[in-house]
């Protein structure tokens, strides 16, 4: 996991995951990440965690205005992201999340079996492959890489 020099203020983490600096103070106190310790990859965690706290899942009711803290699909679906980073990440892996937890799949064969899977019910699609590869290093080195061929 790379950090900043002086880590991550959760104002940057907020900005480079395209979500409210608000997101990143509740994913602080909800324990998604660790305020005081900040690494590059919480950009993940964050932005993930900003979709996930958007989603309603058919017939559930949730009152916008009382904060309920982590449900339980979306504490499963955090902790296998945290898991999956960086070592797993692929530019095509993603995670398939449901009602009741979340399915990691890497490659367009297991991908494409849980489109199938996951049909008939509800599920929302986080790219985190794609997301892991949008973070500020990987931009650079990518940046370099496509230097490194044009000379």
């Amino acid at each position: 996991m790379s950090t900043a020099p002086s880590g991550w203020s959760l104002r940057a983490l907020a900005q480079e995951a395209h979500v409210l600096p608000k997101v990143a103070r509740d994913a602080a106190e909800e324990g998604v990440i660790d305020a005081q310790h900040t690494v590059e990859t919480d950009i993940v965690l964050v932005r993930l965690y900003g979709a996930l706290k958007r989603l309603v899942w058919p017939e559930e009711r949730r009152p916008a205005n009382k904060d309920q803290g982590l449900r339980v699909w979306e504490a499963i679906t955090i902790e296998t992201a945290r898991a999956a980073l960086p070592d797993e990440m692929h530019d095509d892996t993603g995670l398939f999340i449901h009602q009741t937890g979340c399915e990691l799949v890497s490659g367009p064969g297991p991908k494409a079996l849980a489109f199938f899977k996951f049909a008939e019910q509800p599920f929302y699609y986080a790219p985190l492959g794609r997301w892991f590869n949008e973070l500020p290093t990987r931009r650079r080195l990518t940046s370099e890489a496509a230097e490194k061929t044009e000379d």
